[in-house]
């Protein structure tokens, strides 16, 4: 899985990069040394938008305009690349890139995501928008979709309508107050989310991390998948009608909180040196009975006159428990071997799904 997370972060910054074919520039905007050059475009009310820098804080936000609009301190020039492949350049544009060239490169200008500057970027609110930084953070809120890729910073993604997807190597990822897919991955940091809806009935929502905790606050996509190495997962709020939630953790506790009222099925992949903890009253369906000790053995002893009590010396026989065990508030299951168990707390609607390897799994009442 460590690879995969990698392997993520990796192709959301190759995404960035991999924008398309050069069909035409634009006419470039150049300033004065210290001076802050701004630039604007006409575009497509839901143009594909991409800002890539080697260095440097990347801001964008969007706006009810149709143009996107950069602002940059640190760069002497300004350069829009259409990548539409259109033969008529008089519409606005579709797809463009957004070149940037710092100072003291502008006699030898480098483009292709080489500048070291920060951004501020407005975009159309329907615009679907892709940064990429090596060294820095990325900041996107009220676009119709977010692709965003950092190396070495924070990602802060809010109010986007119908996609996010981020990769951050070393730093953390926040998602608030969006809707629609959404997939995050992050290699040395943590991931937050706060208020997360679907757009449509298929979206999905993934998060992965390698060393870093997951927190997911009110999420009320059906489709929930959240894996970690080495981090505490935790998520908090009301489940959704007929909901998938699976959660995987390789070395770190789980912790769910959900209304007194919530009902699921829990599938439970347990490690032998943890336990689970409920506040939940809980009907364990097929959980096997721990294996008979077996009796020590006794030096053998002379044989009785006495007439043996078949009916006392009859011996109950362990087997698997067949009927449902409701277990009390708190219940908890104390290990006794790697094991799988199912439960069901109410009339069971969604479906909780939990691998715990090096943890404690917790089930909290809100």
């Amino acid at each position: 899985m460590t690879k995969k997370l990698f392997a993520a972060c990796a192709v959301a910054g190759l995404i960035l990069c991999l924008a398309g074919s050069t069909l035409a520039y634009d006419k470039i905007t150049e300033g004065e040394p210290g001076e802050k050059i701004e630039r604007s475009l006409a575009v497509d009310p839901q143009a594909v938008v991409t800002l890539c820098v080697a260095s440097g804080t990347l801001k964008v936000r969007g706006w009810e305009k149709s143009e996107i609009r950069v602002r940059s301190l640190d760069a002497v020039q300004i350069d829009f690349r259409r990548i539409d492949r259109t033969k008529d350049t008089s519409k606005p544009a579709t797809r463009v890139d957004v070149m940037l060239i710092e100072k003291g490169t502008a006699s030898h200008p480098r483009h292709d995501c080489q500048a070291l500057a920060n951004v501020e970027m407005e975009v159309p609110a329907g615009a679907i928008v892709q940064a990429q930084t090596r060294d820095g953070d990325i900041f996107i809120a009220g676009v119709a979709g977010a692709y965003a890729g950092s190396q070495n910073g924070d990602i802060t993604i809010e109010r986007v309508a119908k996609l996010v997807e981020a990769g951050s190597v070393g730093g953390s990822i926040t998602l608030r107050d969006s809707s629609g897919r959404v997939n995050l991955n992050s290699a040395g940091g943590g991931v937050e989310v706060f208020n997360v809806q679907p757009a449509t009935e298929d979206d999905t929502f993934e998060v992965g991390t390698v060393s870093g905790d997951i927190q997911l606050n009110r999420v009320s996509t059906p489709n929930v998948n959240a894996k970690t190495v080495s981090g505490t997962l935790m998520m908090s709020g009301p489940l959704a009608k007929s909901g998938n939630y699976g959660f995987t953790s390789m070395s770190g506790d789980m912790v769910l909180v959900m209304p007194s009222d919530a009902s699921f099925k829990l599938n439970a992949k347990v490690s032998e040196r943890h336990s689970i903890v409920s506040d939940f009253q809980l009907k364990f369906l097929n959980e096997p009975a721990a294996p008979p000790t077996p009796p020590a053995k006794k030096a053998p002893e002379a044989k009785s006159t006495k007439p043996i009590d078949k009916e006392k010396d009859k011996t109950p026989k362990a087997g698997p428990i067949v009927a449902p065990i409701v277990i009390g508030r708190p219940a908890v299951v104390a290990p006794y071997a790697l094991r799988r168990i199912t439960a069901v707390c109410g009339s069971g609607d969604a479906t909780i799904s939990v691998a715990s390897f090096g943890g404690t799994v917790r089930l909290k009442k809100i």
